[in-house]
């Protein structure tokens, strides 16, 4: 395989051999996490258990260069979410590169941006590699708790799995990962590669999605089968538009480019769906955007402010409507 490698691309022999054995590295991280993901539902003993775990969706556009197999982080967006209450936070950031991209591959970095994300790597975007970073993995960090360098240091920090599509057009789990690592080298270039490589367990969001499906049984429901049937496409739909995305794509009305919108889409697509087979419930601004009167969407970002009726508490509709009818519609009204 490495001398085919080496007659197409003309590199060296051993060039080749490296290529194919990350091929192989990453292709048994992919079948373990499958079995961790498996695993993890299997050990939830209850749909209430299933309701209420937490899961991290994240997206990640990245500075490319596709031949050279380089990326480097553009825009990372994560999201915590349950499926009983939906949203409870969300981390964004765009990333610069314009002070450290390899200089050979600026045509093709600006080309990649023009086609995708639109976040040049000349212009000046936060490059503040360190504190980007100890932000993410704080966030990442089920713990709750703020990282330091320190912390870092002792490469005992283990996260849980980031979930991600397994490929759309100009992205994919694999080059998630390798971006996420190429962050944390350029900040800690001393740290031990198989720690790094461990670090950022990248699960896929099919997989997820799929098990969630096995576990409410709704693959024993007959009318759930449909031809053309794809999970992919499910999460997919109902591209987001004004109001989900981050300010820089917003002004320039690309928001359907933007990371925080896809990983709002994501979780919002899942939560409908299950909705649509299952008791699940749908709380609007958490599970899904609420639709403003502009045309815009809003999702509540903090999971501490009441929506419902219930969390202002105030009586349930019916009640109110009972009493309405007694006083104005009740015999003793009539004149």
């Amino acid at each position: 395989m490495a001398k085919i490698w080496k007659s197409q691309n003309g590199n060296h022999h051993e060039c080749g051999y490296s290529q194919i054995i990350q091929r192989h590295e990453n292709s048994d991280m992919y079948w373990t996490m499958h079995k961790d993901v498996k695993k993890m539902f299997q050990l939830l003993s209850n749909e209430s258990e299933l309701l209420n775990k937490k899961f991290i969706l994240i997206h990640v556009s990245s500075h490319s260069h596709l031949e050279e197999r380089y990326f480097f982080p553009a825009e990372i967006s994560a999201l915590e979410f349950t499926l009983s209450n939906g949203f409870s936070r969300i981390y964004h950031q765009i990333v610069g590169i314009a002070k450290i991209y390899p200089r050979g591959y600026g045509g093709g970095l600006r080309q990649y941006s023009d086609t995708y994300h639109k976040i040049s790597c000349w212009d000046n975007h936060p490059d503040d590699y360190k504190t980007i970073l100890l932000d993410l993995l704080s966030f990442l960090n089920f713990q709750g708790n703020e990282l330091n360098e320190k912390d870092l240091n002792e490469e005992t920090l283990d996260l849980p799995y980031l979930y991600t599509i397994e490929t759309e057009m100009f992205s994919n789990m694999m080059n998630t990962k390798i971006s996420l690592e190429n962050l944390y080298k350029t900040v800690f270039p001393n740290h031990n590669p198989e720690y790094i490589k461990l670090l950022f367990k990248i699960g896929s969001l099919e997989r997820l999605f799929n098990e969630m499906i096995n576990k409410f049984n709704i693959h024993l429901n007959g009318h759930y089968i449909s031809p053309g049937f794809s999970l992919r496409d499910i999460l997919g739909s109902d591209m987001y538009g004004l109001g989900l995305g981050c300010t820089f794509h917003e002004v320039r009305d690309i928001a359907f480019k933007c990371s925080r919108s896809r990983v709002l889409q994501w979780m919002s697509n899942i939560c409908k769906h299950l909705n649509k087979y299952t008791s699940l419930k749908i709380i609007p601004g958490r599970n899904v955007a609420l639709l403003l009167r502009d045309g815009s969407r809003l999702i509540i970002e903090d999971e501490n402010t009441p929506i419902t009726r219930q969390q202002l508490g105030m009586k349930p509709l019916t009640e109110y409507l009972i009493n309405y009818h007694q006083k104005y519609y009740c015999d003793d009204n009539i004149d």
